[in-house]
């Protein structure tokens, strides 16, 4: 009895611990198994140990179990790149907003260094404000019109080598060559845009466009002195031709030259009209006739009939005959004149008494 009750307790013992062990290991799990992605690194934190490894290489992809007291940081490694604005003044005193782009990857073998020195927020606490320092002490020194055409390129080199050889010891080339190797390899720093003041943007604007036309006119005066030149080689070509045909054309090849052309425009089987050329050196000219529009069986006997029908003289024209008419005199009337007398004299309206003026 008494070993069936020391078992029962250790058996109850037993699964208490297994279950309380299962409840810890569920409760930190998080913190005891860490999963690194693809493209990622982990940095060791030792809370007994020193703190930040330092020594040992970073951890690598896949699944990492480390004491709940400890931490595993996990870094992304790959390209990465951010976007901001930045409110600059150029060197003409204009106040410009350059949205600019950098691009830059974490070193892997030194990613213990900038976990002790700057942490994960490394990308807000530096990256962000050196390029925006640099940014603006490069545009300072130029135009807001080489910034907005031709000299970004040169403007963004200059930031790029600036940043690479900064004080700051956390920001370094992608090569050696590039410059000194940092925690943080840059990439590239790229100018996406630049916001200009609307009266500068349209005063850049139209300067651009007339230089546009200036070479547009540019390239018509050179398109008109290639035309005028190629003229010039056509007609001393035509002029030269000439000169060398002109001898031996003569009135007699002309003739024969008509002579054939006449014998080949006979022999078509079209119906034509023959016209002889005037002078002794004249050449027959066919053309061709108008077709009749009654058919052969009725048009031949009205022809043969035309042929055997006396000819008869026109009838004679009919002259038209004037006659002449005489009408008498017609002798005028004379109007008698009215005297005019001695003018009467008009007298007034009659005046009646009135009623009142009576006795």
């Amino acid at each position: 009895m008494n070993v069936q009750r020391t078992i029962r307790q250790l058996s109850t013992g037993l699964i208490f611990l297994i279950l309380l062990t299962l409840f810890v290991v569920f409760m930190l799990w998080r913190h005891m198994v860490i999963t690194v992605p693809a493209g990622h690194a982990g940095v060791m934190w030792w809370r007994f140990f020193g703190g930040t490894d330092m020594v040992s290489p970073a951890r690598d992809e896949g699944l990492h179990l480390i004491f709940p007291w400890d931490q595993l940081i996990v870094y992304d490694t790959r390209l990465q790149e951010f976007t901001e604005d930045f409110g600059v003044v150029s060197n003409d005193g204009l106040n410009l907003r350059v949205t600019a782009s950098v691009r830059w990857r974490a070193r892997r073998n030194q990613l213990g260094a900038l976990h002790r020195s700057i942490g994960p927020d490394y990308v807000r606490l530096l990256l962000i404000p050196e390029v925006g320092s640099i940014l603006r002490e490069t545009i300072s020194r130029s135009r807001a019109e080489d910034l907005y055409a031709k000299d970004r390129h040169a403007i963004q080199d200059t930031i790029y080598r600036t940043l690479v050889s900064s004080r700051s010891s956390n920001i370094g080339g992608a090569t050696e060559e590039q410059g000194p190797l940092a925690p943080i390899s840059l990439t590239d720093v790229l100018i996406s845009e630049v916001k200009l003041p609307e009266t500068l943007r349209a005063a850049v604007e139209r300067k651009f466009a007339q230089a546009e036309y200036v070479e547009e006119y540019r390239f018509k005066v050179q398109s008109e002195i290639l035309e005028s030149q190629r003229k010039e080689v056509e007609a001393n070509g035509i002029r030269r031709f000439q000169e060398i045909v002109t001898p031996t054309i003569s009135d007699a090849y002309l003739r024969w030259t008509g002579i054939e052309a006449t014998l080949k425009l006979a022999q078509s089987p079209n119906s034509k009209v023959v016209m002889v050329g005037n002078g002794p050196g004249g050449i027959p000219v066919i053309l061709n006739g108008f077709e009749s529009t009654k058919p052969a069986a009725v048009a031949a006997p009205e022809a043969e009939a035309a042929k055997k029908a006396p000819e008869t003289p026109p009838p004679p024209a009919i002259q038209p005959q004037t006659t002449e008419r005489t009408e008498p005199a017609v002798t005028p009337t004379p109007v008698p004149t009215p005297r005019r007398g001695p003018p009467r004299r008009r007298e007034g309206p009659v005046q009646r008494p009135s009623p009142s003026a009576a006795p």
